[in-house]
């Protein structure tokens, strides 16, 4: 999610420079240009969690990992329903789909070390 993160601000210059030839109002420009960075911010923050929670294991809880999982899940929606498919929304429904394999495996281990196997 990192990674997609650095490439969605990497989209911001020439976002910028379409609204600016767009005639639309600045307060509108401005959402788009504070949405654009915040989506990107969200990614950031979000993704270094889950490299944390790969990174250190035991830093992370279950139900934080399942939670924080909905917001890929949540933007793999609400951009495939806005905006399409393309790679983006790919991303970011992959980065989900490994959220949540990553804590079934998790605990899959969590439970095989409680029972010794």
């Amino acid at each position: 999610m990192v990674v997609t993160a650095g490439l969605h601000a990497l989209g911001y210059r020439p976002v910028t420079a379409q609204l600016a030839t767009s005639g639309m109002q600045a307060p509108w420009q401005a959402g788009i240009k504070g949405l654009w960075l915040i989506f990107s911010l969200h990614l950031v923050i979000v993704g270094a969690l889950f490299l944390v929670a790969c990174v250190r294991p035991g830093s992370v809880s279950k139900t934080v990992l399942v939670i924080a999982g909905l917001v890929p899940v949540g933007d793999t929606v609400m951009l495939y329903s806005f905006v399409g498919l393309f790679i983006g929304t790919v991303a970011l429904a992959i980065a989900a789909v490994l959220v949540y394999v990553g804590v079934a495996l998790r605990h899959g281990e969590a439970r095989a070390s409680e029972h010794g196997t």
